[in-house]
């Protein structure tokens, strides 16, 4: 029997495996229905895992596996076949069917070459000999052909799932991961690591997979609501959302930077965009450098505002002077405190131990205040109401201290945070002298009680030092993608406030747009946030477009003195370039009319500014083609959008066109603008239009010119 004839009854054999184990699953809840001995609550989670687990099954049905590798543990002679898929299934009898991907033997497929070689286990290492490492194309269940990795070059294996179009290519990353890319998703849980990946390199993909990976390793001890994602916004948060439950993956909490800080803050207030985009005080409000002035503040608050300027008072009778409670309150020990409302507390139950362990003398102390109230009372009622309000003190020193009330008396706990905040800035000169406080306080009179995205930052590490950060302590792994527009700042509050969480940061310092707030290094964020504890490693090899694009691409960053990418070697069409100086709608309606004729799931319209935007989607829309506009706050759902350079960020599409690449719109002196028309053109996957109304930005080579 040839290997084709083979591995076509191999498969069959394992779709009827897969199809067994499907109604086994459905008598199984059928006969949880039937069992009355399970309370509604039970039931409706078995059933829900029940279902899940046959929807997975059923969706990897007609593709149950991507890979086989035969393997021989050393001392063993017995050679053993894995089939591995995105799930992995043992029959009832224990027997393997398949391998899930990220179970550690399905490393070898990754990351091993033909011959002796090892993984890592969790019993130790394993070593041993790999015979075959096998690559199927399987669609509609049935095998079109099949690769041996070990006589095929990895680019051309790469091929089959770099040409399909953008709504597949999430789906079939775990089938084409790279070992640079398997080392980074199956790096410890308990690890640090920055990744520093390059336009193209599968960052987003690798960072759900990450996910994916830890989630499937570390089950028996975290759920999955233990993880969090923070992107860059909803419209990004909106393209990924689909793929963790495609990786058996749920409840993972998915947030964008300011959901995350409302979230916590458990506040709500407006934020918008930045004056002028102040270069000066927006990169000083994203460092580390403005923390002193909370440091400052804080102090401030905590020596003179926190204890009220009024005595303890309960019930009519005074317990303790403001000085006394001022006293307890500044020798708490607060080693082991991490903000002002654990001291509160803390001095709370101080109060509250020492009124029940002097009960006596206190009570003491009021019978002369009840004598004398009783004594000035001119009637009956008024007498009765203070001999109550005595005999319940009384009561409530002896048994709790007064413990409820003594927090009732400490009300700054209660103050919003984000009001604490803005009042900080209208007095900012009493906590800094640095030279842009008197600016920070203009752009702040001029916000009114707005706030922007550089004063998220501020606002979670003022929050942390005043309520501190118990709502996170079971969030285990944070994964941050589009990670080089933060500031220093940022990642120490969220360090601060995760406290329990390792992080898994990527991100492109090629693509930071956002030069007024964006870090410089990542060296900075290892160093000051994570005190040297946190790996950098990188991507360097694009996979998302073809070696057309990726070379003027590259132009842009070897003209801002970057390091270019690396493409795979997938050729296609040249970046085509077209001046348009009349009917500019008209002829930008005849591209997209082209493009839309083949067989692309998704083209983009890319402006430089949301009124350019604004501009495209309603002329467009005018003379007939049907296009959706993508803001920050929105998913695509139509196969023709239009967005900014900004909010296009993080994701691609089947094809780009660049609406004016003009010097106007894309200043070669401007390293933003160079960066935003890197990030634009490095979107598609397969097809790149530039569009120029006057003279063509430099230094694109305008290797192809429309007629």
């Amino acid at each position: 029997m040839n290997d084709l004839k083979f591995e076509r009854i191999k498969l069959e054999e394992i779709k009827k495996k897969y199809n067994e184990i499907i109604c086994d699953l459905k008598l199984n809840i059928k006969s949880l229905y039937d069992n009355r001995n399970i309370n509604n609550d039970e039931l409706t989670s078995l059933i829900y895992k029940l279902e899940n687990r046959i929807r997975i099954i059923y969706d990897n049905l007609n593709k149950p596996y991507f890979a086989r590798i035969d393997f021989q543990e050393s001392h063993s002679t017995i050679k053993e076949t894995y089939y591995i898929g995105k799930v992995g299934l043992h029959d009832y009898d224990n027997n393997l069917i398949t391998i899930d991907w990220r179970a550690p033997v399905a490393s070898l497929y990754y990351d091993s070459n033909i011959g002796n070689t090892s993984y890592v286990a969790p019993e130790g290492i394993i070593n041993g000999n790999l015979s075959l490492k096998r690559q199927y194309n399987i669609e509609e269940g049935e095998i079109k052909s099949y690769n041996d990795v070990d006589i095929v070059s990895n680019d051309e294996i790469l091929k089959p799932y770099l040409n399909v179009n953008s709504d597949n290519r999430l789906k079939n990353i775990v089938s084409s991961i790279q070992k640079e890319q398997n080392k980074i998703i199956r790096n410890k849980l308990e690890e640090n690591i920055i990744i520093q990946g390059v336009a193209g390199s599968g960052k987003t993909t690798v960072a759900l997979h990450r996910i994916a990976y830890l989630a499937y390793n570390n089950k028996d001890v975290i759920n999955s609501n233990q993880y969090m994602v923070i992107g860059p916004n909803k419209s990004f948060i909106n393209y990924i959302s689909s793929v963790l439950p495609d990786l058996d993956v749920t409840d993972v909490s998915q947030l964008t930077f300011e959901e995350f800080t409302k979230q916590y803050l458990n506040e709500n207030f407006n934020i918008v965009k930045s004056i002028n985009n102040n270069y000066h005080i927006n990169k000083f409000k994203m460092s580390i450098s403005y923390k002193k002035i909370i440091d400052e503040y804080v102090d401030i608050i905590d020596q003179n505002i926190v204890v009220p300027q009024n005595d303890l008072i309960i019930n009519g009778f005074n317990i303790l002077s403001q000085e006394r409670i001022k006293e307890i309150y500044f020798n708490i020990d607060n080693t082991n405190l991490e903000s002002i409302n654990d001291r509160i507390d803390k001095c709370v139950l101080t109060i509250s131990t020492y009124l029940k362990n002097n009960a006596e003398n206190i009570i003491l102390k009021i019978n002369s205040q009840y004598d004398k109230k009783i004594s000035l009372s001119n009637n009956e009622p008024e007498k009765k109401k203070t001999i109550e309000a005595y005999n319940k003190l009384k009561k409530e020193i002896s048994s709790t201290g007064c413990f409820s009330n003594i927090k009732k008396y400490f009300t700054f706990k209660n103050k919003k945070i984000y009001l604490l905040y803005i009042e900080m800035i209208k007095n900012i000169e009493k906590y800094s002298k640095n030279e842009y406080i008197s600016d920070i306080k203009n752009q702040q009179k001029q916000l009114k009680n707005n706030l922007t995205f550089e004063d998220l930052a501020a606002l979670i590490y003022l929050n942390y030092k005043i309520h501190g950060s118990k709502k996170y302590k079971n969030i285990m792994q944070t994964v941050i993608d589009e990670a080089q527009d933060y500031g220093t700042f940022n990642f120490y509050a969220l360090k601060l406030v995760l406290k329990n969480s390792s992080f898994s940061i990527f991100g492109d310092l090629a693509q930071s747009i956002y030069d007024y707030r964006s870090i410089d290094n990542w060296n900075d964020v290892i160093n000051q946030c994570f005190n040297n504890n946190c790996k950098l490693e990188y991507l360097i090899k694009s996979y998302r477009t073809t070696v057309e694009i990726m070379d003027e691409a590259n132009l842009i960053l070897k003209h801002i003195g970057l390091k270019t990418s690396i493409p795979v070697i997938r050729h296609g069409e040249n970046v085509h370039y077209k001046k348009i100086e009349n009917n500019y709608y008209e002829n930008l309606s005849l591209i997209v009319k082209k493009l839309s004729n083949k067989n692309y799931k998704s083209i983009a319209l890319i402006s430089r500014t949301d009124e350019e935007v604004e501009e495209v989607f309603y002329n467009l829309r005018k003379i007939g083609i049907d296009i959706e506009r993508i803001t920050e706050n929105n998913c695509f759902n139509n196969k023709i959008c239009t967005l900014s350079s900004e909010v296009s960020k993080g994701l691609e599409f089947d094809a780009v066109i660049i609406t004016d690449a003009s010097e106007s719109k894309y200043s070669k002196d401007n390293t933003t603008d160079m960066k935003n028309l890197y990030v634009s053109m490095t979107r598609p996957l397969h097809e790149l239009y530039i569009i120029y109304k006057d003279t063509l930005t430099f230094p694109l080579s305008q290797n192809t010119f429309l007629i």
